[in-house]
């Protein structure tokens, strides 16, 4: 609503557009007052502007010319090539772009690693036969002491 609807004995923008529709007050105000009547005709110019874009109409051969267009892309024929749509594929490539980058990163972290304390074969043929010569293992020397009396 603009400053001058506010005033009273006029109406405001929203009685004028309803009025302008045929759907607002018809007690003749607006044929005799020509405030109300000037800002009528500014709504009205501004609705057939947008209606009709400045005015000028869309023309029966333009329309035409349009539809012959549009038959003519409609018989031509679809190649396999244009059918398979690049957007189509983007999002697989890319999954499997990133699946692959991920297993190469994966196999270069995960590289088996040399054991930190490598045993030499004089040291463990040492170890077993201790093991060997020894008639109680170290692990069960406590459970031993639990049998005795």
């Amino acid at each position: 609503m603009n400053i001058d609807s506010a005033r009273p004995g006029h109406w405001t923008d929203d009685q004028l557009i309803d009025y302008l529709y045929g759907v607002g007050p018809q007690d003749g105000h607006v044929d005799a007052c020509g405030e109300c009547r000037v800002r009528l005709a500014k709504i009205q110019a501004r609705r057939d502007a947008l209606n009709f874009g400045s005015g000028d109409e869309i023309g029966h051969e333009f329309l035409a010319e349009q539809r012959r267009r549009i038959y003519a892309r409609m018989a031509q024929p679809v190649r396999w090539w244009q059918e398979m749509a690049v957007r189509r594929w983007t999002s697989a490539l890319a999954t499997g772009g990133l699946l692959a980058a991920g297993m190469l990163y994966y196999e270069s972290v995960q590289r088996p690693r040399r054991p930190v304390n490598e045993v030499t074969d004089a040291q463990l043929a040492q170890e077993v036969s201790s093991m060997a010569q020894d008639p109680e293992p170290a692990p069960t020397a406590p459970l031993q002491a639990l049998f005795e009396e």
